[in-house]
């Protein structure tokens, strides 16, 4: 049990801190829905009809995942969802600044108008990278010591 004391540690953490990221992105996108389609229309990615999908869908599971973390109801698959979603804003983004347009990235609402750059950019690398490196200790840690798991040791 003590060997795997910090692992424990760093799952909570990480656990709350995407939950909170996408509690507070979810509760504003959901409230106002079209400022956040109009924010997906923006990035000039998908046609108006996946547009709505995304402007949809987008805040029903950020607040599903949310829900779960922020619980730990089915942790594991909610992170392995988060790590997807994460990797998903990071291509939009990276997309989005390379070509130059000067948008806002509409990560959390109306509230917070912040154009994508570095900033916005450190953010969602942040996010991906503490979402996989999770990711990558809870793949370490059941495949460590599979006898100790099952006498629940660990």
């Amino acid at each position: 049990m003590i060997r795997f004391s910090w692992l424990s540690t760093y799952d909570i953490i990480v656990t709350w801190i995407i939950g909170l990221t996408f509690l507070l992105a979810g509760v504003p996108h959901w409230g106002n829905p079209y400022y956040f389609l109009g924010t997906v229309y923006a990035y000039k990615l998908v046609d108006p009809g996946w547009g709505q999908m995304v402007a949809i869908s987008l805040p029903l599971i950020q607040l599903v995942l949310a829900v779960l973390l922020l619980t730990r109801i089915l942790t594991d698959v909610a992170h392995w969802a988060s790590m997807f979603l994460f990797s998903c804003f990071a291509m939009v983004q990276t997309v989005t600044f390379l070509r130059g347009l000067d948008i806002s990235c509409g990560c959390f609402g109306p509230g917070y108008e912040t154009t994508i750059g570095f900033q916005t950019l450190i953010l969602v690398y942040t996010l991906l990278f503490l979402s996989v490196i999770r990711n990558l200790f809870f793949i370490f840690k059941t495949r460590s010591y599979p006898a100790s798991r099952e006498m629940g040791e660990i």
